[in-house]
């Protein structure tokens, strides 16, 4: 390590426009671990250089130019589906009469998650893993983890309800239908969502773990 700093630090002085960033340099340098590998990166705009501890990715995450675009490409495709497949579901079942059951609420409160999901939360998520750090604020990252626990829980919980009611439907055919009433169907929807509400605002209100600032903060469950 410490004859690559030599090396570098000459490197760096050689330039006119760096003389009297050696000592700072020097200093940058030696707090990198050992085994980093570090990068020049040769700015063609003003002929200076860039050291990366992070190797040759323009990012804290590490991922190379190609594997940028190759991962934004795929998670942007998945995205789209997401999207547009849950939107035609809720458009299907509120505007088709035929459509219009019990079943069907819970299927429409299932792909109401979703889409916010993929509306809503992983377009930030791919940005904070492809930058390897969150670049939005601290407001938006409470608000993004909360947001996520609250979708992904009424995700999982509307999943959980449309499998109760195929499996009453199924065991207790007779006495479940004369239950299953739209009043009490619309009672279990907002029940999933309340329950999934009480997941995730605690976080917001105080009970969560307070983190010492970063250079590249991250915005973590």
């Amino acid at each position: 390590m410490d004859g690559l700093t030599v090396n570098l630090t000459a490197e760096v002085e050689d330039s006119a426009g760096f003389r009297d960033y050696g000592e700072a340099y020097d200093q940058e340098v030696e707090g990198f671990d050992s085994n980093a590998s570090l990068a020049l990166v040769n700015d063609t705009f003003n002929g200076t250089y860039w050291v990366y501890p992070w190797g040759n990715s323009m990012y804290p995450s590490g991922y190379s130019t190609l594997e940028i675009v190759i991962i934004t490409v795929i998670i942007t495709v998945a995205m789209i589906v997401v999207v547009v497949g849950n939107m035609l579901v809720i458009i299907a079942i509120a505007t088709e009469k035929a459509l219009k059951n019990i079943t069907n609420w819970f299927i429409a409160s299932l792909a109401v998650s979703d889409f916010l999901l993929g509306l809503v939360i992983m377009p930030f998520s791919l940005a904070n893993l492809l930058m390897g750090y969150w670049m939005f604020g601290d407001l938006w990252c409470e608000l993004h983890a909360a947001i996520d626990v609250l979708l992904s829980t009424a995700s999982i919980n509307n999943i959980c309800l449309i499998s109760l009611d195929r499996y009453w439907s199924i065991t207790h055919a007779v006495a479940y239908l004369k239950k299953r009433t739209p009043e009490r169907a619309a009672i279990m929807i907002v029940a999933v969502w309340l329950f999934s509400g009480l997941v995730s605002i605690p976080p917001l209100l105080g009970w969560k773990e307070v983190r010492d600032p970063e250079d590249f903060p991250r915005c973590t469950l």
